[in-house]
């Protein structure tokens, strides 16, 4: 409730700054002349808009850029180093976004800390099944993350010495770091979606694992884990008025924007309100053929977009009669209608040292991921409490 009643007086006073701008015309936040956005796939905003890269998949309803083109107001003097890019670790933001970051940062967005948990076995394990996988491999999954996560010596430490790098970038007298974290993707307020099944095998009706209550609330309890993981890593940073964890996790929930919302019968790909992708959404003003014939480029191996490459790109080349249907999972395409098309398999591997070919349409990789809805959801909330709070207050390296 309190997080709700912050989020709503955080949004009349944004409309109120914006309604002020209209006005004159002045920039929103003079202070922030260098802005900058460092992390992963959430700040790069996979999917949400038109494509603005192909090396990282920055798309234009990112949170970032929307803060840059919109949200911040206009100001000729700022300038974004728009750095997130898919596929991203902790310790690879770490590596080599933080060095390219320029000096006398007066804002700095992190997105980080999905990658390092092993998100994907569990997509894989317990909801999409790509190698029909059984419950206790779901467990198993699980288990393994929670692991990850508690472990002070993996995400905690990763992300403070993220935080660490980053601050000597920021201006000593008001630069100021948000940290965002993420959302759960699921309701579970009732039990309408427990004989709902997303497994890709869509002929292997025993061994498919359903969107159960239970397994809804664990989802959703791991990734506030994760969350309290980043929060303690900002407040362990010891610079309070510099570094701030921004927490969206309820205002998503707040706005019905997840999965297997009350009432929702799923799949429910496109429906109104909906902020993470599902297979087979289409967003306002997207051509679903166009979606699903277009690729992009390469992205880390072992992160959350190339684990979906990778493991669907396998069972392709592992059964060559089949291919991917965002609408019916796998299927044969000996057995598709004369006129329907081959649809396509994968060259090779896939796979090139690091990385692998992402040789998915974006309809695909996306999944889990917020769409333009929830991006603007985090953007909105950000620069709230940048009204409320101000700018930062000293330390910055």
């Amino acid at each position: 409730m309190l997080a709700s009643f912050i989020f709503s007086v955080a949004l009349v006073l944004l409309v109120q700054a914006e309604q002020l701008l209209l006005a004159d015309e002045s920039p929103l936040f003079p202070w922030i002349r260098n802005f900058a956005s460092i992390g992963d796939s959430y700040a790069a905003g996979l999917g949400a808009g038109s494509r603005m890269d192909w090396l990282c998949s920055r798309y234009a309803q990112s949170y970032p850029n929307m803060l840059h083109t919109s949200l911040l107001g206009p100001n000729s003097a700022r300038t974004h180093q728009f750095l997130a890019c898919s596929g991203a670790s902790s310790t690879e933001i770490l590596d080599k976004q933080v060095p390219a970051l320029g000096p006398d940062i007066d804002l700095l967005t992190i997105s980080a800390g999905g990658n390092d948990i092993g998100l994907t076995p569990i997509l894989s394990n317990c909801i999409y099944q790509f190698y029909m996988a059984e419950e206790d491999d779901c467990a198993s999954a699980m288990q393994a993350a929670r692991h990850l996560i508690a472990d002070e010596a993996q995400l905690h430490r990763n992300i403070t010495r993220l935080i660490d790098a980053a601050r000597p970038h920021m201006n000593r007298e008001h630069g100021v770091i948000y940290v965002t974290g993420y959302a759960g993707f699921f309701g579970a307020d009732d039990n309408d979606c427990d004989n709902v099944t997303w497994a890709v095998w869509s002929t292997l009706e025993s061994q498919k694992q359903y969107l159960k209550k239970d397994l809804r609330q664990a989802l959703n309890a791991l990734v506030r884990t994760v969350n309290a993981v980043l929060r303690k890593a900002v407040a362990d940073a010891d610079a309070a008025p510099n570094v701030r964890f921004l927490d969206y996790d309820a205002h998503i929930a707040q706005t019905r924007g997840r999965y297997c919302e009350a009432g929702v019968r799923e799949p429910a790909p496109n429906r109104p309100g909906l902020a993470f992708y599902e297979w087979n959404t289409v967003d306002a003003g997207e051509d679903k053929t166009a979606l699903q014939n277009r690729t992009g480029g390469d992205v880390p191996r072992g992160s959350f977009e190339g684990d979906i490459a990778e493991r669907i790109n396998q069972t392709l080349r592992e059964h060559p009669d089949w291919e991917f249907d965002p609408e019916k999972g796998f299927v044969n395409k000996t057995m598709r209608g004369e006129g329907e098309g081959e649809g396509g398999g994968v060259d090779g591997q896939g796979i090139v040292g690091d990385t692998v070919h992402w040789l998915l349409p974006d309809a695909y990789k996306r999944v889990f991921h917020l769409r333009p809805e929830g991006q603007a959801v985090v953007a909105r909330l950000l620069v709230g409490d940048l009204w409320v709070r101000g700018p930062g207050g000293g330390g910055g390296g």
